[in-house]
């Protein structure tokens, strides 16, 4: 479910970017969508949408929402599958960082993390022909960024809240960044196509079913090996927008993101078997 739910995410925000839908409105009709299927489940579940903490579910309404505008924003000069790829850099990001901040971790996760993060600056470098390519990998830099953040709020708002509310408060997020982000965009409708329409519930559809699974595979399991499903997708993505956008999958990228992902496979397994010894 969450490989199917990242891809479909994807593909639509970058199918709304190609149709040339303002930021705003996509993010606001995501977060619509989204809510009314969050409003849906609360109430066939009878869970309360009023947070038990509103400081930690307004900092994380910040983070999430920040995060998420930054990678819709991306789509704009990367595509889905790019975007897929690169954002996992997350995880040998993670491993390096604690290692500067005195965690532990055992040599052979070390020297994987920088192997992994080699393959995707190889991958970024590979992107040198798209336009305005530096800037889609540094607006991606900084939602990866946020998203790390976000990782730990997810995690305490689950010990803290019900179900709805993790899902709840980044669907109202991006509805208010997209709010916000008005003032900065023409005020018209005229590029919402029919397809356009399809597109944006299939995007709010795809987030929170990403959401669902992320917070079922968190109950199943620890938050790193939760990770794995995440790097398949970025696999799992790119035939899939070949077909869907008529275009020629690259040999290459996906060689490097099979080698990326196999990777970082063996970072998580290392982690794992640290933690359980």
């Amino acid at each position: 479910i969450l490989i199917l739910s990242l891809s479909i995410t994807g593909l639509s925000i970058r199918f709304l970017a190609d149709e040339h839908v303002p930021l705003s409105q996509s993010l606001v009709a995501r977060g619509l969508v989204c809510l009314a299927l969050v409003f849906g489940w609360a109430s066939y579940q009878r869970l309360s949408l009023v947070p038990k903490s509103i400081k930690t579910q307004a900092i994380r309404a910040l983070i999430a929402g920040l995060a998420l505008t930054f990678f819709s924003m991306s789509y704009n000069w990367l595509s889905a599958s790019t975007v897929a790829v690169l954002s996992n850099i997350d995880v040998p990001m993670l491993v390096i960082l604690g290692t500067l901040i005195g965690q532990n971790s055992r040599l052979r996760t070390k020297l994987l993390s920088l192997l992994s993060i080699v393959i995707l600056a190889i991958y970024a470098l590979s992107l040198q022909q798209q336009a305005h390519w530096v800037l889609g990998v540094s607006v991606l830099g900084v939602g990866t960024v946020l998203l790390c953040f976000g990782y730990f709020f997810i995690k305490k708002s689950m010990s803290e809240e019900n179900e709805a509310i993790t899902v709840f408060t980044p669907s109202i997020a991006i509805i208010l960044y997209g709010l916000a982000q008005t003032s900065f965009e023409p005020a018209t409708l005229a590029s919402w196509s029919s397809l356009a329409i399809v597109g944006v519930i299939v995007s709010g559809i795809g987030m929170f079913g990403a959401y669902y699974a992320t917070m079922r595979l968190y109950e199943l399991t620890d938050i790193t090996m939760a990770e794995f499903p995440t790097l398949l997708s970025s696999i799992a993505i790119q035939p899939m927008e070949a077909v869907l956008f008529k275009e020629s999958i690259s040999v290459s990228h996906l060689w490097l993101s099979v080698i990326f992902v196999s990777v970082t496979y063996l970072i998580l397994r290392t982690e794992k078997i640290q933690a359980q010894a």
